[in-house]
């Protein structure tokens, strides 16, 4: 309540939605006065509530500004920053019970649903067409001073810079079955991301968690959310995320081609990149095999919550090697 009247939003009323890290919320706003524009992508009463878990505000704030530049100047469906003032995308807010205050943001309420079946390869070629225009956009962008993200990098997705403890012993932490498997995707994804190195045609500010319930749709349309992890990476890094979830499967050409039609309407990528892309598929995959790794090395009383993440990607991973 105190984050909402930061942003003159005293009489909206609050509907709890998660607490993963962030805890968030819907945010109704009762009558016709809402301050938001209706432009057909958002609900005009209503918007999204973050208290965030992170307390790097630069780094919430190039996040907010990215987006707010993929709405204003891209034109594209996106969850879209709403100002607390001009140029003020974000407030800490303190409390009696939380004197030291917590980041809060508000966003635009997309109007779309989330798909917990029944995909079609005209929702990947629609995702196949915000996905380019969204790269588009990024490869010729002017970040302001002070912008601020990570990059999703070989070190930082394979090459264990992100985590305390060393990288010898997180692979001997793993099922020997997937040793041999992961060292070999790692050392070929490093291989191909010093061959395409980090000019725009490869690389890029990225969404970088492009997984189908982090995509909306509506009248034919794809509308991505969940920005939070955007950063720098390989283009064929955001499309092999927006696509392992077919990998190699029955649907998998099917699902994969439709991507790229869409992906193509808008902006071409060479093919040496697109013949890459099982391989990111794979690296993915052994990414989510590390993370977990590193994860149950942290947190260890969660391990009915990694394990089975970790299982399931090492099952997929493995059907690289089978293809």
């Amino acid at each position: 309540m105190a984050a909402l009247h930061v942003y003159g939003l005293d009489n909206a009323h609050l509907r709890f939605i998660q607490y993963g890290e962030n805890i968030i919320y819907r945010v109704d706003i009762p009558g016709s006065s809402s301050p938001f524009i209706n432009d057909g992508h958002y609900l005009q009463n209503r918007c999204v509530l973050r208290i965030h878990a992170m307390g790097d505000e630069d780094a919430i704030a190039s996040e907010l500004t990215w987006l707010e530049a993929l709405e204003k100047e891209a034109s594209l469906p996106v969850p879209a920053p709403v100002p607390i003032t001009e140029g003020k995308l974000l407030s800490k807010v303190a409390t009696p019970g939380m004197p030291n205050g917590r980041v809060v943001s508000v966003m635009h309420w997309l109007d779309g649903r989330r798909l917990r079946r029944g995909f079609r390869p005209k929702h990947l070629m629609a995702l196949g067409q915000v996905v380019a225009q969204m790269h588009r956009f990024s490869a010729s962008w002017q970040p302001p001073s002070g912008f601020t993200r990570p990059h999703w990098d070989w070190e930082a997705q394979l090459g264990g810079s992100m985590f305390v403890v060393p990288m010898a012993e997180l692979v001997e932490s793993m099922p020997e079955k997937i040793q041999q498997p992961f060292q070999i995707i790692s050392s070929q994804a490093k291989d191909i991301m010093a061959l395409l190195g980090k000019g725009p045609e490869a690389y890029g500010l990225i969404h970088s968690d492009l997984y189908p319930e982090n995509v909306l749709f509506k009248a034919g349309k794809a509308y991505p959310i969940d920005f939070e992890d955007c950063g720098y990476g390989y283009w064929m890094w955001d499309i092999a995320i927006a696509l392992n979830h077919w990998a190699w499967g029955s649907e998998w050409e099917r699902m994969r081609d439709a991507f790229r039609s869409g992906y193509d309407q808008y902006r071409t990528l060479p093919d040496i990149q697109w013949a890459q892309l099982d391989l990111f598929v794979a690296a993915q995959f052994a990414t989510m095999v590390l993370w977990s790794s590193a994860f149950l090395k942290h947190d260890p009383i969660r391990v009915s919550e990694y394990q089975p993440w970790r299982d399931n990607n090492i099952v997929r991973l493995l059907n690289y090697f089978e293809r």
